[in-house]
């Protein structure tokens, strides 16, 4: 078997490929490059076919373009001879980058984004200036490692609209069977965990490896990776056991936010199907929400960081009550006066929208409908590829203006830019249950969940799953997710309206009508005529079906 061997790309200035050694890999084909970069600035480095085929090939046609991306794979095998099985992993759907195969090298101030490539595709400069507009807005640099006994640049931050985090190797203690790679390992799964969140900027773990929690102080963090939050520990076998004593820390003031101790199954971890990663990047997220709230309402707002603003905004909008949830526009609305042209600011404002005429507060559907769609076509006029903001204008299309083929289109989009994005594999879920496909809603929002452990917002999820099991007629699945969403969010109006139709629809009509009066006390002007009138699902056989239990769990009809 080849010798393992790193694979080293530079793509700001002249592009360049090369192992680690040094000795260099000769693509002269500047489609090849550009196959490589899209490959490597993906979240997680891999593309499917008929995206790379839309960026690269698409003048060609179909069946051209996939001929020809299969000879530009041909290509790419013979430039890296035996290597080539060690650095990617080739489906018939989809191409990745092997993880931990590549390293990123250099930064915008080496020069423009794949400076002098030109590959007389339409498709593909829109999304190369769509990068480059990303970075001279935000100003943020993608940290690279430039070897353990390296230094490690410094990012310039600009100001950021997310917070950033970086998870230190933890620290393996000397136990017996003891794996000095276990930290190492446990904090890349950490940082793979956290990277899928579009709320935060996850620095590299190439980059925080450069640094070992026991040779550098907070000071120094923050002087070389310029991060917000830190997560660091210690981990040590027992047995088959590893127990996992983690630190969250602050890296502004040095405040240790938090300690929590954590245990895992040895097998079970290397096979991937412990949960202690996903728990303990979930502690993360939340403990990141707190503090980015509770920095936003102490200081004045033009003192307040834009990552800061827009994260208490995101909170403020499902706390559900109505004083929270004005504040949170300001904020928002703050952070696009500060940066106009970041496309996800814009689709987190069309989201407050859409979230103010699901809980009843609209005074007008109309006219926020129209606003909320204005804010998703503003996101993606600034970057047509942020699936993040297709995801949105897809909940916009679906649930304010039912417009579901339209819908659909912009969440295969997303999906079609970031496989793992689990807002759009969420929503797209939910039109199923709109249109009466019960099973793919259960299976697209089931997955929706998997892909996001983290999510600050749990209720939400819940929440659309259970309505998902609703379409599927799983009333006791449905009731169990509505009752956990309410747990955490006991004002969601949604939510409320799916306990009552699973209870109604399981036979526990006492129940369903308590279920209507708590309901009705937060959205008294709920009829089942203004239901019919703004449900997506009303033309529906779900639809009618919904409307019936709650008409007969006490719901007036007009």
């Amino acid at each position: 078997m080849p010798q393992l061997r790193t694979l080293k790309l530079r793509l700001h200035g002249p592009f360049s490929a090369a192992w680690r050694d040094g000795s260099e890999i000769d693509l002269r084909s500047v489609k090849l490059q550009a196959l490589l970069a899209l490959l490597a600035l993906s979240p997680n480095q891999k593309r499917t076919r008929a995206w790379l085929r839309d960026k690269l090939w698409s003048r060609s046609g179909s069946e051209l373009g996939r001929a020809s991306l299969r000879r530009g794979l041909s290509d790419l095998r013979r430039c890296f001879g035996e290597d080539f099985e060690q650095v990617f992993e080739v489906t018939n759907d989809w191409l990745r980058l092997r993880p931990g195969m590549v390293e990123i090298e250099g930064r915008p101030s080496d020069g423009e984004l794949l400076e002098g490539i030109k590959v007389q595709e339409t498709a593909f400069e829109m999304w190369l200036e769509a990068q480059r507009q990303r970075e001279r807005q935000t100003s943020v640099t993608v940290l690279s490692d430039t070897g353990r006994d390296g230094p490690t640049e410094r990012p310039e931050t600009g100001d950021r609209i997310t917070p950033s985090i970086a998870v230190i190797p933890f620290v393996a203690l000397p136990t017996e069977g003891a794996d000095a790679l276990l930290g190492d390992v446990l904090a890349q799964e950490i940082t793979r965990a956290l990277s899928r969140s579009h709320l935060l900027t996850v620095i590299s773990h190439l980059s925080s490896r450069s640094l070992a929690s026991r040779s550098v102080g907070l000071e120094e963090l923050r002087e070389k990776l310029d991060v917000d939050y830190a997560v660091s520990g210690c981990v040590r076998l027992q047995g088959e056991r590893i127990r996992i004593d983690a630190d969250f820390i602050d890296a502004r003031s040095g405040r240790i936010c938090w300690t929590r101790e954590f245990f895992a199954q040895l097998p079970d971890f290397f096979a991937g199907t412990d949960e202690v990663v996903a728990a303990l990047s979930l502690e993360v997220g939340r403990a990141i929400l707190a503090s980015e709230v509770e920095l936003a309402t102490s200081k004045p707002l033009p003192d307040v960081p834009s990552h800061t603003l827009l994260m208490s905004g995101i909170a403020l909008m499902h706390r559900q009550t109505l004083a929270s949830f004005s504040k949170a526009r300001t904020h928002v609305e703050e952070v696009i006066r500060r940066a106009p042209k970041h496309s996800m600011v814009h689709a987190w404002l069309g989201k407050w929208y859409i979230l103010s005429v699901q809980q009843g507060w609209s005074t007008d559907l109309r006219k926020d409908a129209r606003i909320a769609s204005e804010c998703t076509q503003r996101a993606l006029d600034l970057d047509p590829d942020c699936a993040f903001s297709l995801a949105i204008d897809g909940f916009v299309q679906n649930n304010l203006m039912k417009r579901f083929d339209t819908a659909l289109a912009r969440f295969d989009d997303a999906l079609e830019r970031d496989p793992n994005n689990a807002l759009a594999w969420l929503l797209k879920g939910t039109l199923h249950a709109f249109v009466d496909d019960g099973p793919n809603a259960v299976a697209f929002t089931d997955r929706a969940r998997t892909l996001s452990p983290l999510d600050p917002h749990r209720y939400f999820f819940d929440s659309l799953s259970a309505t998902a099991r609703l379409a599927n007629a799983d009333y006791a699945t449905a009731l169990e997710l509505a009752e956990r969403s309410l747990r955490a969010n006991r004002r969601h109006t949604s939510t409320l309206r799916v306990r009552t139709i699973a209870l109604q629809r399981l036979g526990r009509a006492e129940e369903a009508r308590t279920s209507v009066r708590e309901l009705l006390k937060l959205e008294p002007t709920l009829t089942i005529q203004h239901y019919l009138h703004k449900h997506p699902a009303a033309e529906f056989r779900t639809g009618r079906e919904w409307a019936d239990a709650l008409r007969a769990a006490g719901v007036p009809d007009s």
